[in-house]
C-alpha cells in the first residue's frame, strides 16, 4: 500500500483517480478548496487537506507523508479565460507540486496535458509528438504547454516524472456536482437532452472515458517511464466531433434533439459568433488534423492499456446521468 497525493481530487478524472486509488488498497490524500464539495471523497476514504494549488505552502503541507502524487488540478480552457488565473493554476500550480514532491522525496510524479500545444498536423500525435513551434495563443493553450515544458525540465534534472494526455473526457464520477460543470462535456449531454445546446465547433475529438483516464494515470505511476507522456485516448475510430459525440448520446437517450456543426468559415463571417465561442475553440476550428489523429501504441503495450469504445462509454454516461436525475 501507497500513500498518493491528488489534486483535482474533486474534478472528473481526479475523483476517478481518487476513488481507484482507494480501491486498490492505497492511502490517498487530496488537496481541496475550502468550501468545495468533498463529502464524496470523504466517504470514499480520502484524507482531505484544505488548501488551494496555487499556495506552495498549502501543497507541501498537503503532500507530507506522500510517496508519490497525481497532479490533475487545472483551470480548463472556456468561452471567457484569465490569463493571470491560468498562470497561477496551471503554471504555477504545477511547479508548487513539483517542488513539494521534491522537498518530500516523492518517488514518482505523474501530470495531465493536453493535446493542443502539440505538433501533429501531418503526422498522427503519437507519445513521440514534438511540441507545436508556434501554438495557439489562449490562455489554455499557453499556461498548460508551459505547465508541461515544466515537467520536462524536471524529468531531465532526474526527478521522475511523466505526463498522461486525456482527450475530451466524459463519464460518471463520485464527485457528481463537480463533473457537470462547465466546461463539462456531461453537462453538454444533459443541456442538448433539454434543448439547450443546439450546436458546436467543428473539429475532431479524440474522446476519453474518465475512469480510463484515471487508470492511465495510475498505470503511469505504477510502470511509467521518467520523461515520457502517455494518450489516454479511446480508439482511433472513435474520433469524432462534438456534434456527433452528443448526437450519439442522444441516439442512446432516445432522445429527439441535435446538436448542429459550427465551421471555421461560420466564424470568419460572424465575430460576435468568435467572441461567443472562445479562443481555444475558434483556434481548434482552423487546426489541420492528420488521418488518423493518433497513434497511441506505446500506452497501449507499455501500460496494458484497453479503453471502452466510445459507443460504451456514452451509454453508460446516460444511465449514470439517468440515475442521478440529471437527464430524463
Amino acid at each position: 500500500m501507497s500513500t498518493v497525493f491528488v489534486t483535482g481530487g474533486t474534478g472528473l478524472i481526479g475523483s476517478n483517480i481518487c476513488q481507484q486509488l482507494i480501491e486498490r488498497g492505497d492511502s490517498v490524500h487530496a488537496l481541496a478548496r475550502p468550501g468545495s464539495d468533498f463529502g464524496s471523497l470523504r466517504d470514499l476514504g480520502v484524507t482531505i487537506v484544505e488548501g488551494d494549488i496555487t499556495d506552495a505552502a498549502s501543497v507541501r503541507r498537503a503532500s507530507e507523508g506522500c510517496e508519490y502524487a497525481i497532479h490533475s488540478a487545472a483551470v480548463l480552457g472556456g468561452a471567457s479565460q484569465d490569463m493571470g488565473e491560468h498562470q497561477r493554476v496551471n503554471t504555477g500550480g504545477v511547479s508548487n507540486v513539483f517542488d513539494a514532491a521534491e522537498a518530500h522525496g516523492m518517488k514518482k510524479v505523474v501530470t495531465l496535458g493536453t493535446t493542443t500545444y502539440f505538433l501533429f498536423e501531418d503526422a498522427p500525435l503519437s507519445e513521440s509528438s514534438p511540441l507545436h513551434p508556434d501554438p495557439a495563443t489562449d490562455p489554455y493553450t499557453q499556461t498548460k504547454r508551459g505547465a508541461f515544458v515544466e515537467a520536462m525540465r524536471r524529468a531531465e534534472e532526474g526527478m521522475d516524472v511523466s505526463v498522461v494526455i486525456p482527450g475530451g473526457t466524459f463519464g460518471p464520477a463520485p464527485c457528481v456536482q463537480r463533473s457537470m460543470e462547465a466546461p463539462s462535456y456531461n453537462l453538454r449531454i444533459q443541456l442538448a437532452s433539454q434543448g439547450q445546446f443546439a450546436e458546436a465547433v467543428q473539429f475532431p475529438i479524440p474522446w476519453s472515458f474518465a475512469s480510463d483516464v484515471a487508470w492511465v494515470a495510475i498505470a503511469a505511476l505504477d510502470k511509467g517511464l521518467r520523461g515520457e507522456k502517455y494518450l489516454a485516448f479511446a480508439n482511433a475510430s472513435d474520433v469524432a466531433s462534438m456534434a456527433v459525440f452528443v448526437n450519439r448520446a442522444m441516439g442512446f437517450a432516445g432522445n429527439p434533439n441535435r446538436v448542429h456543426e459550427i465551421t471555421a468559415a461560420a466564424l470568419d463571417a460572424d465575430a460576435e459568433l468568435r467572441d461567443r465561442v472562445g479562443p481555444s475553440l475558434d483556434a481548434l476550428a482552423r487546426q489541420n488534423f492528420p488521418e488518423p489523429y493518433f497513434d497511441n501504441a506505446h500506452t497501449r503495450s507499455l501500460l496494458g492499456y484497453k479503453p471502452k469504445s466510445l459507443d460504451e462509454g456514452l451509454q453508460i454516461t446516460v444511465d449514470w446521468l439517468r440515475e442521478h436525475k440529471l437527464m430524463a
